[in-house]
């Protein structure tokens, strides 16, 4: 007999049924949860695929474009330089660049550009204020808001603004001409009631800016700052002395107006 056959075996340690039964649970248990998972991800996956495959699809193109509060600027130079083309995925609009291009056209002081599903965008302007011109030494004039900010060049003073005697030879729409900001803040601020005195605004290197007045006076407005009662401060010596007889009106300090008469008015 084989000596082997002779050594006693072990027995296996029994498994109790209900414990066995646990762990099939479990291990089953398990396999639903990640099988959960998988659906659950496929379906997320799918849903994207599906919401990019028809927000490209001709039902979300683009168009229409709605422009609003463009009344010096032309529609075709914002339609031009936004970059937005009609027929277009809505989704691949660039609506930041778009604004940025828009804001940079000459007459536009901001804009803001919106996207509307399932076909729209709207472009919303505002634009910059003409307060006065700045001569040429070609005859013509730049056309600036009160930031000194050129809108256009005009070849006639038909515009109804004053002319401020800062020389903009060179600036294109669009540029900036930064010495004329304080001559050009005062334009801006000038009064209905003041303005049939006045001729021209110019800046003078000692006493800043200067109303050149009919009959030779001038009016010395200094800087930009406390305009309300500076143009106050002129009237009320407008409307108490001959302006004929009005020299220079110094406002620059708007609580004490210095007047001084020309030789032979009292």
């Amino acid at each position: 007999m084989n000596a082997l056959a002779q050594l006693p075996t072990r027995d296996r340690p029994k498994v109790d049924p209900r414990m066995n039964r646990r762990r099939q649970e479990v291990r089953r248990e398990n396999g639903r949860r990640r099988l959960r998972r998988v659906l659950i991800l496929l379906g997320i996956v799918g849903v994207v695929v599906l919401g990019i495959i028809i927000v490209r699809s001709p039902l979300f193109d683009l168009d229409e474009i709605e422009i609003s509060g463009a009344d010096r600027t032309d529609i075709q130079d914002v339609l031009a330089v936004a970059g937005l083309q009609r027929g277009e995925p809505l989704m691949d609009a660039d609506i930041r660049r778009a604004k940025e291009a828009v804001t940079g056209l000459p007459w536009v002081f901001t804009s803001e550009v919106h996207r509307h599903w399932p076909g729209q965008v709207t472009i919303e302007i505002v634009e910059r204020q003409a307060v006065a011109n700045l001569p040429s030494t070609n005859g013509t004039y730049a056309v600036v808001d009160r930031f000194g900010h050129v809108l256009e060049r005009v070849a006639a003073l038909d515009n109804g603004l004053p002319v401020v005697q800062v020389p903009a030879p060179t600036a294109l729409p669009g540029e900036n001409v930064p010495e004329s900001v304080d001559a050009v803040r005062v334009a801006s601020a000038l009064p209905r009631e003041i303005a049939p005195w006045v001729e021209t605004i110019g800046v003078d290197v000692e006493v800043g800016v200067v109303l050149e007045l009919v009959d030779n006076g001038r009016a010395l407005m200094g800087d930009s700052e406390d305009l309300s009662d500076k143009y106050v401060a002129l009237a009320t010596v407008l409307t108490r002395v001959q302006l004929r007889c009005a020299k220079h009106i110094d406002v620059r300090v708007a609580q004490t107006p210095v007047l001084t008469r020309r030789a032979g008015c009292s």
